[in-house]
């Protein structure tokens, strides 16, 4: 008997060794543990809103994620619109973490649907990056940033679009994808691109969504969707994939059998953060925290793997990432979203695209 007692408490020894060993030292700390400790009561499982496999590298963020503390991930995909919208109306109670466009993140806090919970790392990310709203308390923050540009296949796009203004081909006929404003954060960033480049301002929406109005009639556009989607350009049916860097770069090394290039637009750009949050009354609200600590530490290095530039300061793209960009020269075309104004004139913006564009 007390032989078997013995080997027990030897292999509950092990397992918890084997536990201890297998966190990298910025997670193993005493308060992760804890944090750990109670999130394990809280059932195994972290949901998401708007956080898919093949977003900003989170199919591997969460696949390492369930690695190390044994939780599970179950997401929705939707834009960030959809999620102000289903947050607002769920009262932040269904789901644990969801990733929206700071300005929205900052629109969420602002309606006091987000926890009042800052991570360690909160005060390593750049000030205008992180805010808690003065009347609410509640916190948000952008974990990660990126530029909008273009994914070109050359097996089927035989001149290259170097400027917005270049996709008023009438060779590309149902060959350009982007994503739905009225929908999607990148949506409106990509309205907001177009606007800069060809004003100068990229909150003039009109004048862009004008310019996708004529996009649309020129039979140029193969799909506007309401969330991301890889499937076309992975069966070789999209020709001009627009979208944020990392998830440019990382569909294009994903699909090494069709040939293409990666643009970012010479007449001007924009560039963003992208923003995650806890949900106010998150059904599991320690296993979010325990997600928050490993994203704005461990996971900056994960997001730098997949392409996706960390926004925790400190935290570099390794050299072999940073090799597979295009050059640094390529990005002074590209200004920085105010987030405030962004806010402010995205309904409008939405309101105007229905209008004008609709459901085509």
């Amino acid at each position: 008997m007390r032989k078997f007692v013995w080997i027990s408490l030897l292999v509950v020894l092990l397992v918890f060794v084997a536990e201890a060993v297998k966190l990298p030292p910025e997670l193993d700390t005493q308060y992760i543990r804890e944090l750990w400790e109670k999130a394990k009561k809280e059932g195994g499982w972290i949901y998401s809103y708007g956080m898919p496999d093949v977003w900003a590298n989170y199919g591997e963020i969460f696949k390492k994620f369930e690695e190390f503390f044994g939780i599970k991930h179950r997401d929705i995909d939707m834009g960030s619109s959809v999620v102000l919208a289903r947050m607002t109306q769920e009262r932040a109670r269904k789901n644990d973490i969801a990733d929206l466009k700071p300005s929205l993140a900052m629109e969420l806090a602002r309606r006091g649907l987000t926890a009042a919970y800052k991570p360690v790392n909160w005060e390593k990310l750049p000030p205008n990056q992180r805010g808690q709203d003065s009347n609410t308390g509640s916190v948000w923050q952008a974990v990660y940033r990126g530029t909008l540009g273009f994914l070109v296949n050359t097996d089927i796009v035989k001149e290259i679009p170097r400027r917005w203004k270049d996709l008023k081909n009438p060779k590309y006929k149902n060959l350009i994808i982007y994503l739905d404003p009225r929908a999607t954060g990148t949506g409106v960033n990509t309205v907001e691109a177009i606007a800069y480049a060809l004003t100068g301002d990229p909150y003039n929406y009109k004048a862009a969504i004008d310019f996708l109005k004529e996009l649309h009639d020129m039979g140029l556009i193969l799909s506007v969707d309401p969330k991301v989607s890889v499937s076309k350009w992975e069966r070789g049916e999209a020709g001009i994939v627009i979208n944020f860097d990392y998830n440019l770069l990382k569909w294009k090394y994903d699909n090494p059998h069709i040939n293409s290039v990666i643009v970012i637009p010479e007449d001007g750009t924009i560039s963003s953060g992208g923003g995650v949050i806890i949900a106010k009354n998150a059904p599991h609200p320690y296993t979010a925290r325990l997600f928050m600590e490993y994203l704005l530490s461990y996971g900056q290095k994960l997001y730098a793997k997949g392409f996706v530039s960390p926004m925790v300061q400190g935290i570099e793209l390794p050299e072999e990432v940073k090799d597979k960009f295009p050059p640094a020269q390529a990005y002074k075309s590209a200004v920085f979203v105010d987030y405030v104004k962004d806010r402010e004139v995205t309904p409008k913006l939405q309101e105007y695209y229905s209008q004008v564009i609709g459901s085509r």
